[in-house]
């Protein structure tokens, strides 16, 4: 059926008129009621000036503004450049006539300034474009300025003195001086970042060599302010079960991940603990200590390793061992000594763990190492060397203390010890065998359909043989007599033979995980021998971004959808309840909720609108498809209160034949009812007020309503020079919150009038109320999470949360003792929240 414009009515309501009739299309007033007369108008955009733009300390600065006034009312101007409190005003003046202030400064360094008008009547202006003025004191030639900005709770103090901030956070030094800044949390806080700096992140130096901007960015600590997380992995690599089974190690190798370490609870699959090196060096491997507790030695990209506990998420000790990034590490059966290698030579070195001083003689293998493994008596180390197919990859072993390999094996892929030591598997092309350590005779020989057997395990209660081999087969078999026990091989990859980058089995459960890089998998599998199945449970969340977020009305169900296509539901305490699949794999980017919560509402890539019931995760209708064949996913879905429409968004074009991103639809049977004729406009947030009407919020500072039962769109533009970047819409339809730099903004929808702001720098991606409408929670770029209080005008902050990239999707838990928040780090966290 061929979709057309029904009914069409835009409407351009005049400044004096436009109060009136958005709030009658909100539905505070009545067509019984004689309406109001006309109310006072708000001033127009101001125009700052600062007469000398740089002064010395204690010298007034010449802060003047105008605006005029359409009512013609008298003016009083207000002055903002960030430092809080009351705001400085002029003395009233007439209407386009120029006042303004004096204001000594005592502290040195870089501000903005900016003003706005405030009528009579008491009606706020537009905020006007902010200048920038220096303090500076008198300084030879030469001389730099640095400024600090500390967001969240700590200090940063610099040698030579000048700096200690919060306080003094400016100083100026003579050109080439080097200032080293120290960098510390408060209490029950942690760094999170800083912008450009050489060293490390608690310590770092500065060259004055022009005027800079330091910003530290703090964050309260994982442990106690999350209630929960579940995460992702870009490129998880080197996975490894804790020596009791009840963690799971794996290194992220994504460059963006910085390399993290994730720890996963072997049994619920959450998250535990994230673990970050200090920039630029990156974790590239990881390898537990054996007997109990809670250690790992990590292996880094700057040739270093570090010993951590991750129970306690602290360093234990660190130290250089070879050039280049460390490949493979293994710990000794014993836990006494640590053998490590690189990618820069052929050497094997073994280290004490506990001093970081060498621990015997170096071993050289006959190239670089991938893989280490000691034998469980701890004489020998099994080195699986080579990169290509065929010859080209062998396992040598060598006997710990003497020089050369004792023997060496080629074409092999893969290497595991049996749990006595007494014999070892080695996976081959299209083969497996099984050989006698003393003599290495080979004493089986396994063919099944694995083509070349990539990777291979020995169960620890010596019963099973695992075979990962080449597109995604999986095997277990009996290690007596070679028969399957299961086979549990999954769907190859498109265009690709490619296997699985890892396999190992629980040390004392019928598991064993697999592990892929692109695209990312982390997969447990329980085996049932007697019946010959098995189960998969996958650990990873989302792959890469968690795109969106959104508790139920009940605040029983939280759903969060990714890049990879998934929807998955979880229950209030991060229990996974089930995962959604409906549109073919491609991202999905909306989610909604209707106001009962027994449905939901999910827009993806594919342009399709699914309808899923909530209690059972089977679709309750037919797909909603937009487009036969969309170019543009979905970026946004938002149900009616009354379930009987849904609007939906694709990503903004300005091309003429994909115009009419903005649709109404026919939940029951997906009729198109309405559309909007312009979709060159970036929609930051789409939602309905209680009343029914939909209010359409674009990225030009502007919003749109659409009104059901008249089908006419009505404009509101406060004519304010600023782009936002993310808005919301309060729960009770009246408010707008817009973030961006300068700021936080909320503004009364009806008028477009200003009810709060503040002048607080971040770049959102994502906005979201409480239901209760007293707070604003978001994040974006840097990854800090935010909670604003909207009852106070100057909408004072808590940062409450981080994300390891920046923030993409936000939610409040109904109670709004909780906010989710998603991001580019492929973590979905959970925070607690007290007012």
């Amino acid at each position: 059926m061929t979709s057309r414009l029904v009914s069409l009515r835009i409407v351009s309501l005049s400044s004096l008129s436009v109060g009136l009739a958005l709030a009658c299309v909100l539905g505070a007033c009545s067509s019984k009621e004689d309406p109001p007369g006309p109310s006072s108008r708000a001033p127009g955009v101001a125009r700052i000036q600062i007469e000398d733009a740089l002064v010395e300390p204690g010298v007034p600065v010449r802060f003047r503004c105008t605006a005029a006034d359409p009512d013609g009312d008298s003016l009083t101007y207000v002055f903002d450049w960030g430092a809080g409190g009351t705001l400085p005003q002029s003395p009233e003046v007439d209407s386009g006539t120029m006042s303004g202030v004096d204001i000594p400064f005592t502290q040195e360094g870089t501000f903005q300034a900016r003003c706005r008008a405030v009528d009579s009547a008491g009606n706020e202006g537009a905020w006007s474009p902010q200048l920038t003025f220096i303090i500076r004191g008198v300084q030879p030639d030469g001389a730099w300025g640095l400024q600090v900005e500390v967001v969240g709770q700590g200090r940063v103090t610099s040698t030579p003195s000048g700096i200690d901030c919060p306080g003094t956070c400016g100083v100026r030094h003579p050109a080439g001086t080097r200032v080293t800044l120290d960098v510390v949390p408060a209490s029950g806080w942690q760094l999170v970042g800083t912008s450009a700096c050489e060293g490390t992140l608690g310590r770092c130096e500065l060259l004055f060599d022009a005027d800079k901007v330091f910003t530290v960015r703090f964050a309260p600590v994982l442990d106690t302010a999350l209630s929960w997380q579940r995460t992702g992995a870009r490129l998880p690599t080197s996975p490894e079960w804790s020596p009791d089974g009840t963690l799971l190690a794996a290194v992220d190798g994504s460059v963006s991940a910085d390399g993290l370490l994730r720890i996963w609870d072997a049994t619920s699959g959450r998250v535990t603990r994230l673990m970050a090196p200090v920039p630029p060096a990156r974790f590239t491997t990881v390898a537990w200590k054996p007997g109990g507790g809670a250690v790992v030695a990590v292996g880094m990209s700057t040739g270093r390793v570090s010993v951590l506990d991750v129970a306690a998420g602290r360093m234990l000790n660190q130290w250089p061992v070879q050039a280049g990034s460390v490949r493979t590490l293994a710990w000794s059966p014993d836990g006494t000594r640590l053998a490590s290698a690189t990618d820069a030579s052929k050497e094997v070195h073994f280290w004490n763990p506990t001093t970081g001083e060498r621990a015997g003689a170096m071993l050289v293998a006959v190239d670089k190492v991938r893989r280490l493994s000691w034998s469980p008596d701890g004489s020998r180390l099994a080195m699986l060397a080579g990169q290509g197919g065929g010859f080209s990859r062998w396992v040598e072993f060598h006997v710990v203390g003497t020089q050369g390999p004792e023997e060496l094996l080629t074409g092999v892929a893969g290497f595991a010890w049996s749990p006595d030591g007494t014999r070892f598997l080695v996976g081959l092309q299209g083969e497996v065998k099984v050989y006698a350590t003393d003599g290495y005779r080979v004493e089986a020989t396994y063919e099944r359909a694995w083509d070349l057997a990539s990777e291979v395990d020995w169960s620890a209660d010596g019963r099973w043989l695992g075979v990962a081999g080449a597109a995604r087969a999986l095997f277990v078999l009996d290690a007596g007599t070679g028969e399957v026990v299961v086979e549990a091989s999954q769907p190859p990859l498109p265009g690709t033979l490619m296997g699985y980058d890892a396999f190992r089995f629980h040390p004392t459960k019928p598991q064993f995980l697999v592990v892929d890089d692109l695209p990312p998998v982390l997969d447990v599998f329980t085996v049932d021998s007697g019946a010959g199945t098995w189960s998969r449970r996958e650990v990873l969340s989302h792959h890469y971004t968690v795109e969106a977020a959104a508790w139920s009305p009940t605040g029983e169900v939280l759903a969060s959808s990714g890049d990879e296509g998934e929807v998955r539901l979880w229950d209030r305490v991060g229990d996974p309840l089930r995962t959604l699949s409906g549109h073919g794999g491609l991202g999905v980017r909306a989610l909604a909720w209707n106001t009962d919560g027994t449905r939901l509402f999910t827009g993806g890539d594919d342009g399709v609108i699914n309808v899923w019931r909530a209690d059972d995760g089977t679709l309750a209708q037919l797909p909603i498809r937009r487009e036969p064949t969309s170019s543009l996913g979905l970026e946004m879905v938002a149900p009616s209160p009354d379930g009987t429409r849904v609007a939906s968004v694709l990503g903004g074009t300005v091309v003429a034949s994909e115009r009419g991103v903005i649709r109404i639809h026919q939940v029951s049977n997906g009729a198109e009812l309405f559309r909007f004729p312009d979709g060159s406009r970036q929609v930051l947030s789409l939602a309905w007020t209680p009343e029914g009407t939909l209010v359409v919020a674009y990225s030009g500072m502007s919003w749109d309503f659409w009104d059901p039962r008249t089908q006419a769109i009505t404009s509101v533009t406060p004519g304010v020079d600023i782009a936002p970047l993310a808005a919301a819409l309060s729960p009770d339809g009246t408010k707008l919150a817009f973030g961006g730099r300068p700021g936080l903004s909320v503004r009364e929808v009806a008028t477009g009038k200003l009810l709060a702001e503040t002048p607080f720098a971040f770049s959102p991606e994502a906005l979201a109320w409480s239901a209760d409408g007293r707070r604003v929670a978001g994040g974006g770029l840097g990854g800090q999470v935010f909670v604003w209080d909207a009852s106070a005008p100057t909408l004072p902050a808590t940062v409450i949360g981080f994300h390891d990239n920046n923030v993409s999707a936000v939610s409040w838990r109904p109670d709004g003792s909780l906010v989710t928040t998603g991001g580019r780090d492929a973590s979905l966290r959970v925070w607690r929240f007290t007012p």
